[in-house]
């Protein structure tokens, strides 16, 4: 946790430090996730989780077309999974992986006409929550529980966006955004945990997102 706090000020530091004397806009923005983790579907059938995001921003101008847009985001990702098996009446499992972060992007974003822009940028991810709601209907008897993944889980996740963005009048804001993980999000998989995750697993994103500058 403190290396990321590390990594969080510098980044921002680094920001303010080449905004120099430009002029520094501050905003709001939230929108949709469509989130999933990269999994073998040999036996669990997986479909994507939408979740909402939502926070502060800041777009600082480097250059001409050119500019930088930190960000602090609460972010819900996750997926779904199910399982049956057709051999053993009764059998169904459902679940429901949620995963709550704490997301700081820094994007560069280059403007290629006006009031669009293509973006790029590291962002890193502090997990506030990892839960499992799971329901299963094993040989009739319906079992729910929500499970703790916490302690099986990086505290960390550090990422990459690729999107687009469009700002109109200066004020109004949209983007639209692929984010893609390269650090695992469980750090251990045991039999205490239903069998759901392994520590192969990493976040995928789709966010689209409106916003205002003041």
């Amino acid at each position: 946790m403190k290396k990321s706090k590390l990594i969080v000020c510098a980044l921002l530091v680094c920001a303010s430090v080449m905004a120099q004397k430009e002029k520094i806009k501050l905003g709001v923005k939230a929108g949709l996730n469509v989130s999933s983790l990269t999994v073998d579907e040999s036996e669990l059938k997986s479909t994507n989780k939408t979740g909402f995001t939502a926070g502060l921003m800041a777009e600082i101008p480097l250059a001409k077309n050119f500019s930088i847009q930190p960000e602090l985001l609460y972010s819900q990702q996750g997926m779904k999974f199910s399982y049956s098996d057709s051999e053993v009446e009764n059998s169904h499992y459902t679940s429901t992986v949620k995963l709550n972060y704490l997301n700081i992007p820094v994007m560069l974003k280059y403007f290629v006409a006006k009031g669009f822009s293509l973006q790029a940028g590291p962002q890193i991810g502090i997990l506030l929550k990892a839960n499992n709601e799971y329901r299963d209907n094993f040989l009739g008897y319906d079992n729910h529980e929500n499970m703790n993944l916490s302690d099986y889980s990086n505290g960390v996740d550090a990422s990459v966006n690729f999107g687009l963005g469009y700002q109109f009048r200066n004020k109004f804001y949209a983007d639209l955004r692929y984010n893609m993980s390269y650090t695992d999000v469980f750090k251990d998989a045991t039999a205490n945990t239903n069998y759901i995750i392994n520590s192969d697993m990493k976040n995928r994103v789709f966010q689209i997102t409106v916003g205002y500058f003041f």
